[in-house]
């Protein structure tokens, strides 16, 4: 008869938005010859009603194990989706070898829980056991040195942050290093960034996630950036995440939540001071105030860079935090702390429907996103618009190892900023030369933007590259003697492919993993653009068609002549060279827009999408440049340009190793 498993490790958690456990184990070396095989199970406790409640959910976790996570190369087990009141077993050999010494971990596991898209602050109980199964010759039976004391003092409440370890039943047999999510991601508060003693010269990381994402999204950047600076000791990546759940706000509401963490990094600022003096300052006797007010140093000890990363929408979301923290400090930010990488990755920094089918574009007008879906269709703002998103609150963060939720926060100071008083497109705002915005990104020593480009179904190549880069061909890239992989999909299939792959995420097989190394990088072209724009005497910026040459003009008619034939609009714009066929842009209307200067009007209530994005690129092209990357990924691209989950999107390794390698964070 087979040896019976025996309790060694049982651990009630609960994880919410974000939430992410992991667990290093080790079975002691004088242990292997007594013992044949680990039994993990991981059950899902969460009642099963929850299934059928995906508006607060999908209510799933998702496991992976590693077997010696510190050897190369990996290959995980992974079980990507368990619903609620669903257990996952996965048996783990042990190698009967004693030869080795205690650190050399060949029968050590990393056990990952992670949670799945939970849109709201709500909780998923899980409940973690792991067995060891002795030996049939084993010479003694493995005796518990407790109980199994697996009750509710070993679990975290529900809507709490108290945790606590795993109960280790069998410490002679296994050793047990655990993690949370504030150990994993942290530091989870903005006063934590505060150092000790009186170090200097501290280069802060902040990352920011895209629409209905959670700061688990940018981990795997995080930890890459942390691997390759942690002999300089000099870098701090910072998650933030006070959108989750606020991400259809409007970019107004997410940038102001933002700017306010950012600019807020030390318990003891004065910001409430500045906030106050900036108002004075209207008045006649504010200047002394203002000028006593900006001279305080009111920012964390030690820091003096500052670079931020955005994916997707989280982009959009820091190019606003940029106007709305020089306006809230009065510039004494970005004077004390120096800008220094700005980073998009597959941002929509033109918005979106001009590139998309024409039901997208109308779609998100009538706002099925919420404002945000307005904001990236480029539409107009209303009066109503401008008085709820031109005051923010401050963001009071707690100790909780989770994310604080930005709807339970106090009411605070109200902060108006600049951009919300304009009534046109806040992409457009943001963009135009001299708005608060468009001053800090051009103080930034280097501008990089990361474009997909193709397999990207939610943020196309033109949007995320700002009108596409000036030495990449695609059509050679996808004709038979370019460098593609694969033949150019339709939109309809990518979407189709984009879809399976967020509801029924596909495993990597393992020769994959084996072969990862030699891979070749996804990263296809780099492109240093320079500035598009010169300013004029009158102190005006004219753009300059620094990108079109004869060649391309031809080229360009051959494609204009193809593409009336299928229905199609092609954009006549100053880096014309690399744009591709925009299909269902609203033609009637952009003959007439483009037969003037994009610039020539400051009224764009009758633009079209493809023209107002073109005067979005225009900003973002005067008077600075800006390193741009095409990648491209075979499979769903826009999770894996930042592997937003380490194991699944693997296709992403060495796009993130490209950022982490390329830019200096020390």
């Amino acid at each position: 008869m087979p040896p019976k498993p025996v309790l060694a490790i049982s651990h009630k958690v609960a994880l919410s938005v974000g939430g992410i456990i992991r667990y290093r184990i080790k079975l002691l070396p004088s242990q292997a010859k007594n013992i044949d095989k680990l039994q993990f199970r991981i059950r899902n406790s969460a009642p099963i009603y929850r299934n059928i409640t995906p508006s607060s959910g999908p209510w799933k976790i998702a496991v992976a194990l590693v077997r010696n996570p510190d050897k190369l190369p990996v290959v995980p087990e992974l079980v990507p989706s368990i619903g609620c009141a669903q257990v996952c077993r996965l048996d783990a050999s042990v190698e009967n070898d004693t030869t080795g010494q205690d650190g050399d971990g060949c029968n050590e596991w990393e056990l990952e829980v992670l949670s799945e898209m939970i849109l709201q602050h709500n909780w998923i109980d899980v409940k973690v056991e792991v067995y060891v199964v002795p030996r049939t010759d084993s010479p003694a039976p493995l005796v518990a040195n407790s109980t199994d004391n697996t009750n509710d003092n070993n679990s975290r409440a529900e809507g709490t942050d108290a945790d606590v370890p795993p109960h280790i039943l069998l410490p002679a047999v296994l050793s047990c290093n655990y993690k949370d999510t504030r150990a994993i991601c942290g530091p989870a508060r903005p006063e934590d960034i505060s150092r000790a003693g009186d170090e200097e010269g501290l280069h802060l990381v902040l990352l920011t996630h895209g629409i209905h994402g959670s700061w688990l999204d940018m981990l795997y950047i995080k930890e890459q950036i942390d691997a390759h600076n942690k002999g300089n000791g000099k870098t701090i990546t910072f998650l933030t995440d006070t959108n989750h759940a606020g991400t259809e706000e409007g970019i107004q509401m997410a940038g102001q939540r933002n700017g306010q963490v950012i600019a807020t990094l030390n318990k003891d600022n004065n910001y409430e001071r500045l906030s106050t003096s900036s108002r004075a300052s209207k008045t006649k006797t504010s200047a002394a105030t203002t000028t006593a007010t900006t001279s305080t140093k009111a920012f964390p000890r030690g820091i003096s860079k500052v670079s931020i990363i955005g994916h997707s929408l989280g982009g959009l979301i820091n190019v606003y935090a940029l106007g709305f923290i020089e306006e809230l400090t009065q510039g004494a930010f970005f004077k004390t702390i120096q800008p220094t990488h700005f980073i998009t990755l597959a941002t929509p920094l033109l918005g979106v429907g001009f590139e998309h089918p024409w039901v997208l574009g109308y779609a998100l007008s009538l706002g099925v996103i919420g404002q945000t879906g307005k904001d990236l269709a480029l539409e107009n703002r209303t009066s109503r618009l401008r008085r709820s998103a031109s005051s923010a609150t401050f963001v009071s963060t707690s100790s909780s190892s989770i994310p604080t939720n930005h709807s339970t926060t106090a009411p605070g100071i109200a902060i108006e900023c600049t951009l919300d008083k304009d009534p046109e497109p806040l992409l457009l705002a943001m963009a135009r030369p001299g708005s608060a915005s468009n001053r800090v990104l051009r103080q930034f020593v280097d501008r990089t933007s990361y474009a997909n480009i193709e397999n990207d179904m939610a943020v196309k190549f033109n949007t995320s590259s700002m009108m596409g880069i000036p030495s990449f061909d695609m059509d050679h890239f996808f004709s038979p003697e370019g460098a593609a992989s694969q033949p150019k999909k339709s939109i309809y299939h990518s979407a189709v492919v984009s879809i399976l792959a967020l509801l029924l995420p596909q495993i990597p097989p393992r020769a994959k993993f084996l072969g990862i190394a030699d891979a070749p990088s996804p990263v296809v072209i780099v492109d240093h653009v320079a500035a598009g724009s010169v300013e004029k005497a009158d102190g005006t910026f004219a753009f300059q068609d620094a990108f079109t040459t004869a060649q391309d003009n031809d080229k360009e008619s051959k494609k204009n002549k193809k593409n009336k034939k299928a229905g199609s609009v092609k954009s006549t714009t100053s880096n014309r060279s690399s744009s591709r066929s925009i299909s269902g842009s609203e033609p009637s209307s952009q003959s007439s827009s483009r037969s003037t200067s994009p610039s020539s009007s400051s009224d764009v209530s009758a633009k079209s999408r493809l023209d107002l994005a073109l005067l979005v690129s225009e900003g973002y092209h005067t008077g600075m440049d800006w390193t741009k990357i095409g990648v491209f990924i075979e499979h769903e691209a826009h999770v894996q340009i930042i592997v937003r989950r380490k194991w699944y999107n693997l296709d992403g390794w060495k796009c993130v190793q490209d950022l982490a390698e390329r830019f200096d964070f020390s």
